[in-house]
């Protein structure tokens, strides 16, 4: 089982003993799929099922007195919304109140990649407020997003994670499937938990987040628009190494040569023939985004960029997900952050108990989910103005991007980032970058940290995080949550 740093490669050998062929083309394709999402662990093909009397029987239970299993966190609460606008779907997550006014604080909702990736894998992880360790011990995550939020860890799409649904009439393939079932979810939270109505609302992700997060946050302004509700009282988005505009992101691979970590990635040769291959993938993609029910150029386009764009800078053995890692195995998937204990954890007593499942199984990645999207056209599409419409409404947009990272790169976001169209793109384009600098507040007498690069106009800001690869807040904990607590409050850097 590998994580969001695992190369995007899955052996013949699959998880649990099953042995699937893959051809080089499907394989290139799973390498594509989990490289932006990065959770490569088991691919699971096969749809899994639970009946609602089973899920009817999950525990909810707010302010839990029992749960060391839990860092004693204590106000959580793990449950299922059954989506509205659907047949028989559910959607699974993990809540954790604020640690310092639940009252008040801002509500927000946090979407893993993928596609098809469960958004379990962060709060565990990354920025939940209880680590689970490789010894399936836990400690308590002082950085956690939660420390000044209301956060949703949501598995999404529908049989990610712990999500589920009764048939193939629930399947989803576009963002706006994604954009429509997560406004319902939340609908069906807030019904749950009407305190949160018309609180501050952030959606944050990562990794194929920038496809999720923009395709949701603007199907919830269109429909406050049309409604003039503000229940959902979306007030902005956080994006981190995500795919947006690929399109733009393309051009910029073989740039990652040129690294600040002096780390010697490709020949002259082979960088300049990324550059020349870089172009052949956009056609494609250009190719799918007009025309993207064509089965061929929509899932020929990401295997390009798998093939031709990130595969190459294996042949220097480094971390896809980080640079600065060597990666000496035979395979891609030899290297990066090894998640299997997860299924550990989720097994142990305390935790089933709580969750009370007697046969649901976690999918941190749901293969058929995956490959559905990608062949969707998905993939390929560009989200970067549905973040336009967002930032000429007022709304707060942050872009940031751990500069070790080659599966989505820092260069690229930034590039997205001045090419975009919107009302204050001269002023955000004129802006000069300057030091991002972090104080740890949990550490008494800290000293100030130079943390990366910020530009910023107004209500739009980029920042550029030195030592982190993809997954920021497990990189640089602190940095991240100086970061995400700023952009909570007047999201000035």
């Amino acid at each position: 089982m590998a994580g969001e740093r695992t190369p995007l490669f899955h052996s013949d050998a699959n998880v649990r003993g099953t042995k699937r062929q893959k051809s080089l083309y499907r394989i290139t394709l799973v390498v594509l799929v989990s490289a932006t999402v990065g959770v490569v662990l088991y691919a699971i093909s096969n749809r899994y099922s639970t009946s609602s009397t089973e899920s009817a029987k999950l525990s909810s239970l707010l302010n839990a007195t029992e749960n060391d299993w839990f860092c004693n966190e204590p106000s959580f609460e793990a449950s299922y919304i059954k989506l509205a606008n659907k047949k028989d779907d559910y959607y699974f997550y993990w809540f954790a109140a604020s640690r310092n006014d639940p009252s008040s604080d801002p509500l927000v909702l946090w979407l893993t990649g993928g596609p098809g990736g469960s958004s379990m894998l962060a709060m565990l992880t990354e920025n939940g407020p209880c680590m689970v360790k490789p010894d399936v011990s836990t400690e308590r995550n002082v950085y956690s997003w939660s420390n000044n939020a209301n956060v949703i860890w949501l598995d999404q799409p529908t049989g990610v994670g712990f999500s589920y649904d009764g048939g193939s009439d629930d399947d989803d393939y576009t963002e706006l499937d994604v954009g429509a079932n997560i406004y319902a979810f939340l609908q069906g939270f807030l019904d749950k938990h009407p305190e949160f109505e018309g609180r501050d609302f952030y959606i944050t992700g990562e990794s194929y987040g920038g496809h999720y997060v923009p395709g949701a946050s603007h199907y919830i302004w269109q429909q406050n628009k049309a409604s003039g509700d503000k229940r959902i009282n979306l007030q902005g988005i956080a994006i981190g190494n995500g795919l947006t505009n690929p399109l733009v992101q393309y051009k910029y691979n073989q740039d990652m040569v040129n690294n600040q970590y002096n780390i010697s990635l490709l020949t002259e040769e082979q960088a300049a023939q990324m550059k020349t291959d870089s172009e052949e993938c956009i056609e494609l993609t250009k190719l799918c985004q007009i025309a993207p029910n064509n089965d061929t150029v929509c899932v020929d386009a990401p295997a390009c960029w798998g093939e031709k764009l990130i595969m190459p800078f294996y042949s220097a053995r480094r971390n896809l997900y980080d640079i600065r890692q060597p990666c000496s195995g035979d395979t891609p998937e030899s290297c990066g952050l090894q998640t299997s204990y997860l299924d550990e954890w989720f097994a142990t007593e305390p935790v089933a108990q709580y969750l009370n499942f007697t046969t649901k199984r976690w999918i941190e990645l749901n293969d058929t989910v995956d490959r559905a999207i990608v062949d969707s056209g998905d993939w390929s599409f560009s989200y970067h103005e549905y973040v336009a419409d967002l930032l000429n409404d007022g709304l707060r947009v942050l872009i940031y991007a751990g500069d070790a990272d080659l599966m989505c790169n820092w260069i690229g976001n930034r590039a997205w980032t001045l090419e975009l169209d919107w009302k204050n793109k001269e002023g955000f384009n004129a802006a000069e970058e300057h030091a991002f600098v972090a104080v740890d507040p949990f550490v008494d007498g800290a000293s100030k940290v130079d943390a990366g690069v910020a530009r910023q106009y107004k209500n739009f800001a980029f920042i550029r995080l030195y030592e982190s690869g993809h997954m920021v807040p497990t990189d640089q904990p602190a940095v991240s949550w100086v970061m995400i607590d700023k952009f909570f409050n007047d999201g000035q850097y």
